[in-house]
C-alpha cells in the first residue's frame, strides 16, 4: 500500500515541480503570464482527453500494469525535459509528465481495495487523496532548493532518479494480477450513463479548477510581491501540505459514516470564506499568506469525499475504472482550463475583483453539485461474476 501511494506521491510532485520553477522557466523561455499558466495546466491533458478511456483500458490492462507504465512515462519525461532547448520541447516534455501522472492515478485506486484489510478499505480509499497535496507539496519545497543548490535541470534529473526507484518498489511490492479483457463498451459507457459517477466528475473539475489557480499561481504571486523564489517555494510548500491533515480528516469522518455530500457542501463554503483574499493586492502580503493556508487546511475534504463516492458506486463492476478515470478526467480538465481562466478574468477585469469572483463561481458549482449529488447516489450494476454488494445496494467497506 504504501509503495502505491508513493506512487501517487510523485506523479503529484510533477503538479508541485511546475509551480515551484515556474519563475526560472518564464525568465529562461520568456513565457508570458499566459503562456505560464498553460505551462502549468497542460500536465492535465491527456486526462482532460481521455482520462474515462485510459481507466477503462487500464482496468483491461490491469492496474499493477498501468502503474509501472505511468512512472516510466515520467522517467522518460523527466529525462527529455532536462534536455529542453526551447518552450515548445519543454511543453511536450510536460505533456510526458501528465500522461505519465495520469496512468498513475487512475490505476492505484483500482488497487487500493485489494491490498487493504476489509475493515479498513474505506479510511484508505479516502486517504488516497493525501497523494496530491503530499507530493505537491514536498516537490513546492524542494525543487527551489535543489535549483538554487544545482539549476533546474538538475532539479528534473532527481525527479526522474526518485521516480525510477518508486517504480522499482511497485515491482517488487504490489502483488501482480493476470490482464483482463475488456468487458464490451459496457463498461466504458457504464460510466457515462452514471449521474452519480457524472456529478462527481463535474464537481472534482470545478474543485480542481479552483485549488490549481490558487496554489499553482502562489509563486509567481509570491515573487511579485518580493520574496525570494526559495521562500515562495516554502511558503507554497507549506500550503500544499497543509492540504494533507485535511484529506486524512476527510477519511476519518468518511471512516465515522459523515455523508460524502456533506464533506463536499463543507468544503465549497469554506472555498469562499477564505478564497477571496488570496487575490487582494491591496492587503499585506502575511494576511493573504494567512488566507491562503487557511484555505488549504480544510477543502481537502472535498477529494476525499469525491474518491469514496466514486469507487463505492463503481467497485465490482466492468466499470470500476472508467468511473475512476471520468472523475480524474473531470479533475484533469479542471486543472487544464482553470488556471487560464482564472488569469483571464482578472486580466479582463482586474486581479482584485476579477480572480476572486472567478473562484467565486467556482466553488458554487461545487456546492451544487454537492447538493445534487445526495440525490444521485447510487451504485451501478455489478459486473457478471463480481462482488456481492452488501443488503442497500453497497459494498459496506468501500
Amino acid at each position: 500500500m504504501l509503495s502505491l501511494m508513493a506512487a501517487g506521491v510523485v506523479g503529484a510532485a510533477q503538479i508541485g515541480k511546475g509551480s515551484a520553477a515556474l519563475p526560472v522557466l518564464q525568465d529562461e523561455f520568456l513565457l508570458s503570464s499566459s503562456g505560464a499558466a498553460w505551462f502549468l495546466s497542460v500536465v492535465s491533458a491527456i486526462g482532460a482527453v481521455a482520462g474515462a478511456l485510459l481507466g477503462w483500458l487500464g482496468q483491461a490492462l490491469g492496474f499493477r500494469r498501468q502503474v509501472l507504465l505511468g512512472l516510466l512515462a515520467i522517467v522518460l519525461a523527466n529525462l527529455g525535459g532536462a534536455a529542453a532547448t526551447s518552450a515548445g520541447w519543454l511543453l511536450t516534455a510536460r505533456v510526458g509528465e501528465g500522461f505519465g501522472f495520469v496512468l498513475v492515478v487512475l490505476a492505484a485506486p483500482g488497487l487500493l481495495p485489494e491490498v487493504a484489510a476489509p475493515e479498513h478499505r474505506r479510511l484508505v480509499i479516502g486517504a488516497w487523496g493525501i497523494y496530491m497535496p503530499l507530493g505537491a507539496g514536498l516537490a513546492t519545497l524542494l525543487v527551489p532548493l535543489a535549483i538554487t543548490v544545482l539549476n533546474w535541470r538538475s532539479a528534473w534529473l532527481l525527479d526522474a532518479g526518485v521516480t525510477a526507484a518508486v517504480l522499482l518498489a511497485v515491482a517488487r511490492w504490489v502483488p501482480s494480477g493476470p490482464a483482463r479483457r475488456p468487458q464490451g463498451m459496457g463498461g466504458l459507457l457504464g460510466a457515462f450513463r452514471s449521474p452519480g459517477v457524472l456529478c462527481l466528475a463535474v464537481v472534482f473539475g470545478l474543485y480542481a479548477g479552483q485549488y490549481l489557480a490558487v496554489v499553482g499561481l502562489l509563486p509567481t504571486m509570491l515573487v511579485d510581491g518580493g520574496l525570494s523564489l526559495r521562500a515562495a517555494g516554502l511558503v507554497t510548500g507549506i500550503v500544499f501540505l497543509a492540504n494533507v491533515p485535511a484529506n486524512l480528516l476527510g477519511a476519518f469522518l468518511l471512516h465515522r459514516g459523515v455523508s460524502r455530500w456533506l464533506l463536499i457542501v463543507a468544503g465549497s463554503g469554506w472555498i469562499a470564506a477564505t478564497v477571496w483574499a488570496v487575490h487582494a493586492p491591496d492587503l499585506p502580503l502575511s494576511v493573504r499568506i494567512g488566507s491562503v493556508v487557511a484555505y488549504s487546511l480544510v477543502v481537502g475534504i472535498v477529494p476525499s469525499a469525491l474518491f469514496s463516492g466514486v469507487v463505492a458506486m463503481s467497485a465490482g463492476t466492468a466499470s470500476a475504472g472508467a468511473a475512476v478515470g471520468l472523475l480524474m478526467q473531470g479533475s484533469s480538465v479542471g486543472q487544464l482550463l482553470g488556471p487560464p481562466l482564472v488569469v483571464a478574468v482578472g486580466s479582463g477585469v482586474s486581479s482584485w475583483t476579477g480572480r476572486p469572483a472567478a473562484l467565486a463561481c467556482l466553488a458554487a458549482g461545487v456546492l451544487a453539485g454537492g447538493l445534487l449529488y445526495r440525490r444521485l447516489d447510487k451504485p451501478l450494476a455489478p459486473r457478471p461474476g463480481g462482488h456481492d454488494r452488501s443488503s442497500d445496494g453497497r459494498y459496506s467497506d468501500c
